[in-house]
């Protein structure tokens, strides 16, 4: 072993001592700063992954309009959608708001679609069971399936009946005609873990759905649902140039890409606010080591006496802040591991449920760990540790001998 390396390693962990006091510190300052900036990183990262899962589920991959107009006719588009390949599944869809009215109160859900004679859908409501206190099979034209949430705040239970009014009665009531509402029967509840499709969608057959909105046989868009692992973007750029007018084609990204957006920016502003801890931590331990120096002027004359070259001193100092970076770096990623596996509790105690549900409407918190946020993390920590012993080291490396030994 170096002597450098043997004397770095005695003034961080002493004989008689499993640690000093200032490595004690020091590690633990960068292991929080590791914590708060991997730990924020990870739990961004669960977000993005989840909404984007969700979004996925509850829109579709990609979905083709015309143009704000109902489509008609498609059935050879259909067809020929279902042969492509890497297209999972097909399904033409209808949505639109509605007023619905439970124990003479109002709520305006956004109602969709789904073809009970055909069973064909891009959600997967089969395989996740989404829905739940009742079956997706229960429903039929006089039938709907609420959001979980819609129905908890509106006190609604399977069995109960709904009246729907849908924006096209308006037409009626211009032609002095009494509207009469659609009197549907609640056959289940939709539950995604995702409040914001909880708390305003409701599900309800093509047919009604076609009724609502005097579709006849139309419908307001068809969605596509691809097979894992193809390039949505680059299949929807291909099926555009494919589509003639006036058909557009949008993936379920583009549709939300503004939200996304911002849960990108919270993840990257986050970090530079917590890259602060780490900065601050490094400045302690510059300071510590500077305090080191000047405590061990004597000392450091009498090795330079000894033929130690400058370097050699400045490297023992420079080793110092590295290994305090690696340790932080490793006991802030054990740390992180350890907070956000009780994250639940934690989450329950400082902030509430509600106010997650509220800000990112989902009721747990979700993680999502990738191993290029914990290089960077752990990167970082070392580098910035690393530079905060060049100070002390530069000031260690030009003491004279003679005068350092005469020093009191």
């Amino acid at each position: 072993m170096k002597w450098w390396l043997y004397i770095a390693l005695k003034q961080l962990f002493p004989s008689g001592k499993l640690v000093s006091f200032f490595a004690a510190v020091s590690v633990l300052g960068v292991a929080l700063g590791v914590l708060g900036l991997f730990g924020t990183q990870s739990v961004m990262n669960g977000f993005h992954e989840q909404i984007g899962k969700k979004l996925r589920d509850t829109t579709g991959d990609i979905i083709i309009r015309n143009q704000g107009r109902p489509i008609y006719d498609v059935g050879g588009i259909v067809a020929r959608l279902k042969e492509t390949e890497g297209v999972k599944a097909v399904e033409l869809t209808a949505r639109g708001p509605v007023m619905m009215v439970v124990n003479n109160v109002p709520v305006f859900p956004m109602l969709r679609s789904y073809d009970t004679i055909t069973q064909e859908s891009v959600l997967p409501i089969a395989e996740n069971e989404y829905v739940r206190l009742g079956s997706i099979n229960d429903l039929d034209d006089d039938s709907i399936i609420i959001g979980y949430g819609m129905a908890r705040n509106n006190r609604i239970m399977v069995g109960d009946t709904v009246e729907v009014f849908s924006p096209t009665m308006l037409d009626k009531i211009k032609k002095d005609e009494v509207p009469m509402p659609a009197r549907l029967n609640v056959a289940g509840l939709l539950y995604t873990d995702y409040s914001e499709v909880d708390t305003n969608v409701a599900l309800v057959s093509l047919r009604r759905m076609r009724e609502l909105y005097n579709l006849g046989d139309g419908s307001h868009a068809i969605v596509l649902r691809l097979n894992d692992g193809i390039d949505v973007d680059a299949f929807a750029a291909k099926l555009s140039k494919e589509m003639e007018e006036p058909f557009s084609v949008t993936t379920w990204l583009t549709s939300n890409e503004a939200f996304l957006r911002i849960i990108k920016m919270e993840k990257v502003m986050m970090s530079l606010i917590i890259v602060l801890i780490i900065i601050v931590a490094s400045f302690s331990i510059c300071i510590s080591l500077y305090t080191s120096v000047l405590r061990k002027t004597r000392e450091i004359g009498l090795i330079g006496a000894m033929g130690a070259r400058p370097v050699q001193i400045a490297l023992t100092y420079c080793f110092q802040g590295f290994l305090i970076g690696v340790l932080g770096g490793i006991v802030g990623l054990g740390l992180t591991a350890l907070v956000l596996h009780f994250r639940e509790p934690i989450v329950e105690l400082v902030v509430g449920r509600e106010a997650l549900v509220e800000f990112y409407h989902f009721a747990h918190l979700p993680v999502k760990y990738e191993l290029s946020d914990a290089l960077y993390a752990c990167g970082f920590a070392i580098v910035l540790c690393t530079f905060a012993g060049f100070l002390p080291a530069i000031r260690a490396a030009r003491l004279k001998s003679s005068e350092a030994m005469r020093n009191e």
